[in-house]
C-alpha cells in the first residue's frame, strides 16, 4: 500500500484568468510516493506537482518507471502546459508517464471547468494516448523493458554531472 500527499500546493494569480491558493486551504506533504506493482516501480504525484522536474528526477532516481499524475488542470493553463509538461517529465526522467485528468463538466458552466486531455507518454517522448475534454478510457499497453531499452540508447543518469549538481534524496529508500 502506498500513501501520498500533494507537495506543491497550486498558488497562482494569472490576473484577468485564474486566481486560486491552495495553501489557505490545504498543508503540503514532504515524502515523494514511489511504490511496487506487479510490472515494476511507480511514482505517483498530483496536479501541480508535474511542474517540478525535480521531483520527477527523484521518483526516476527511487526506480520509477512509469509517472502518474491525477490532475485537473484549468482552461487557461491546460492548453498550453499539459501535454508539455508531460512530455517534458518522460523525457526528464526516461519514464512512462501518464496525466489522468477530470473531465470538464460541459452541463454546468458555473463550475470549475478542467482541461481534460488524459494523456500517456513514452519514455521517448511519443504521446500514446490523447483524450479529449469528455468523459473516456483508452487502454494502452506498457512495457517497462521499453524504460531499459531507451535509458541504454541515451544514458543521460550516467552522463549527469554530479560534480556540477545532485539531487538528493533527504529520504532515501532501501
Amino acid at each position: 500500500m502506498a500513501r501520498m500527499s500533494k507537495l506543491h500546493l497550486f498558488d497562482i494569480n494569472i490576473p484577468g484568468k485564474i486566481t486560486y491558493k491552495e495553501s489557505e486551504v490545504f498543508s503540503a506533504g514532504s515524502d515523494p510516493c514511489v511504490f511496487d506493482t506487479e510490472w515494476g516501480k511507480v511514482g505517483l504525484s498530483i496536479c501541480y506537482d508535474l511542474r517540478f522536474a525535480e521531483l520527477a528526477l527523484l521518483m526516476r532516481q527511487r526506480g520509477a518507471k512509469l509517472l502518474l499524475y491525477p490532475g485537473s488542470f484549468n482552461l487557461t493553463t491546460g492548453p498550453l502546459h499539459w501535454e508539455l509538461l508531460l512530455r517534458g517529465r518522460a523525457l526528464d526522467t526516461q519514464c512512462y508517464v501518464a496525466g489522468v485528468s477530470t473531465a470538464r463538466n460541459k452541463e454546468d458552466t458555473t463550475v470549475y471547468q478542467a482541461w481534460g486531455h488524459s494523456t500517456l507518454v513514452d519514455p521517448f517522448g511519443k504521446v500514446l494516448v490523447k483524450l479529449n475534454e469528455d468523459p473516456g478510457i483508452e487502454y494502452c499497453d506498457m512495457n517497462f523493458d521499453y524504460v531499459d531499452e531507451v535509458r541504454e540508447q541515451i544514458p543521460i543518469s550516467k552522463q549527469k554531472r554530479n560534480d556540477i549538481y545532485e539531487l538528493r534524496d533527504l529520504k532515501p529508500r532501501i
